[in-house]
């Protein structure tokens, strides 16, 4: 939170630089709403591809062509044909590529919904183990984890509703973790109250809600990582 918060405070400062000198007639002339807006989204594109997130990355790329379709001569293709091609590429490189990640023990279930979409686990499934991954793709899903030795979760979930529960979890080291990447959906958390949480979630063109607070009577501590994009996240604590 701490890196967000200079980042951010780095960023207005840059602007509010870019907004006088744009005045003083040194830049070209362009619109002081697009050059902010141009700053914002290269930084965008960037941090989508630190994260290999494609969904940032594409999304970042189509607006700033569609910012600057008459230079680069594709008006004809905005605004709807670069977001589609845009959406339809970040689905496809997402899952081809987004889920290549280390799944040593970790416990996969998978479901298909009949209508040719698929994803990982059934509309209602519990977990156990130390290491848990979990993923949904176009549907609803509902993961119970019960655990007695938490250690880390990684949940996925692209166009569709998952919730997590985590109240019969329980942390034996000093911290745990839960990776989550929401694209085009909504992820909801259940997480003990007692636990003390270091929420280090990021959003784009989504949101991130908590509701209730953690009380931080235990001496776990559970790192909540990674990012929603056109999806929000919210968190309960129970």
């Amino acid at each position: 939170m701490k890196k967000q918060k200079l980042f951010w405070g780095i960023f207005f400062i840059v602007m509010a630089m870019i907004v006088v000198v744009s005045k003083l007639g040194i830049l070209p002339d362009v619109g002081v709403f697009s050059l902010l807006a141009t700053a914002f989204l290269i930084w965008m594109a960037v941090d989508g591809i630190r994260h290999r997130n494609f969904y940032e990355m594409l999304f970042a790329v189509a607006f700033l062509c569609i910012i600057y379709d008459k230079p680069l001569g594709i008006e004809e293709l905005t605004p709807w044909t670069v977001l589609a091609a845009a959406l339809l590429l970040s689905i496809g490189l997402s899952l081809l590529f987004g889920g290549k990640r280390k799944r040593k023990h970790s416990i996969e279930f998978e479901w298909d919904s009949g209508d040719g979409s698929k994803g990982i686990g059934s509309s209602s499934e519990q977990c156990s183990g130390e290491y848990i991954r979990c993923e949904n793709n176009f549907g609803a899903a509902i993961r119970y984890i019960n655990s007695d030795n938490f250690c880390k979760a990684s949940l996925e979930n692209n166009f569709g509703s998952m919730t997590v529960y985590f109240d019969n979890a329980m942390i034996q080291g000093d911290t745990a973790s839960v990776k989550v990447d929401n694209n085009f959906g909504e992820t909801i958390l259940y997480i003990p109250k007692e636990w003390k949480v270091q929420n280090e979630l990021e959003h784009c063109f989504g949101s991130i809600n908590e509701h209730g607070k953690a009380e931080g009577t235990n001496s776990a501590v559970l790192r909540l990582k990674g990012d929603t994009n056109f999806g929000n996240i919210e968190i309960y604590y129970v």
